[in-house]
């Protein structure tokens, strides 16, 4: 990880001064890491032993960083793991183009890694990452959407780049394309295990746990798992959501009164369930056979349970 860092710091060098003052800025803001610890342990686990991965895990987590740039501009959030977004800071503008920027130099690293078929994986990753962008975008206030369209909009916007962590990780190791298919598939039921559990803890923590705003979900036209479940059983929570969408905003009391209606259905307790399966799928879809690194191993099936379980 420490290569990693340095490899990120590295790649966000520019003449342009902003580039890295808001490249920096995001990148050091907070972030788990998630993305490039998760390409990191894939290919260790095959007992790689080389540094491809690591550039390679830095693309990945660019595209996540340009991605979270471009989300902010579109939530109009202020906000960002407890701290002013770069949006906030710098502006919609400055956060749009330096999100293009990382994208570009992404771009620019799988070409230096010269794999045509990392190139292609991570070409089409992109683009379904902006498909799935494009796809919640449509569905703002859907108040018929059912749980398989929600987890559809996690699937293509969110557990895709952990589908892409791990597939890297495994292609660099230069495992068979049944094992790198094997792995993607645990990636992305990891991504979808800690989707689950952040539009759980939207209805369930508190702004200083969760390190960002919460309760907001909703109030930007999201219909996330929790909600859904809970409107099933509450049909004047239902109403209210239905005001709250022909209005396309908060009133006083608003957030409060949605949060306690989801919480008094367990809404948040049925998505977190939810992530605890597919948390288990995860798991089980480990390979368990002869050259594995046994403790990786444990750490992957740590990092699935801790996907659904996690506080913030």
């Amino acid at each position: 990880m420490a290569l990693v860092d340095a490899c990120i710091h590295h790649n966000l060098q520019s003449d342009i001064m902003m580039i890295p003052a808001i490249g920096h800025y995001i990148v050091n803001s907070g972030g788990k890491r998630f993305r490039p610890l998760l390409c990191l342990l894939t290919a260790r686990l095959f007992a790689y032993h080389g540094e491809r991965h690591i550039p390679l895990s830095v693309v990945v987590e660019f595209i996540h960083t340009a991605s979270l740039l471009h989300d902010d501009v579109v939530d109009s959030s202020d906000q960002r793991r407890g701290s002013p977004s770069a949006n906030g800071v710098w502006g919609n503008q400055a956060s749009v183009l330096v999100g293009d920027y990382l994208f570009s130099r992404a771009f620019q690293m799988m070409v230096a890694d010269g794999d045509m078929a990392m190139l292609k994986l991570m070409s089409d990753v992109t683009n379904a990452l902006a498909e799935g962008e494009v796809l919640q975008l449509s569905r703002t206030f859907h108040l018929e959407m059912t749980e398989a369209e929600c987890l559809e909009v996690i699937e293509r916007k969110t557990a895709v780049l952990f589908k892409a962590a791990s597939e890297v990780g495994a292609h660099a190791a230069e495992q068979s394309p049944e094992v790198v298919a094997q792995m993607a598939e645990y990636g992305m039921c990891l991504g979808v295990a800690f989707q689950l559990m952040d539009d759980a803890l939207d209805y369930l923590a508190e702004a200083e746990e969760a390190g960002k705003p919460v309760g907001h979900d909703l109030e930007e036209g999201k219909i996330t798992l929790p909600l859904i479940h809970a409107m099933q059983g509450d049909a004047e929570l239902a109403a209210r959501v239905e005001e709250i969408s022909e209005r396309g905003c908060y009133e006083d009391g608003d957030r409060e009164w949605v949060r306690g209606r989801v919480s008094a259905q367990d809404g948040a307790g049925f998505a977190m369930n939810r992530a605890k399966d597919y948390a288990e799928r995860a798991k089980h879809l480990l390979p368990d056979s002869a050259g594995i690194d046994i403790d990786v191993r444990n750490l992957l099936a740590e990092l699935a349970e801790f996907s659904a379980h996690r506080p913030y």
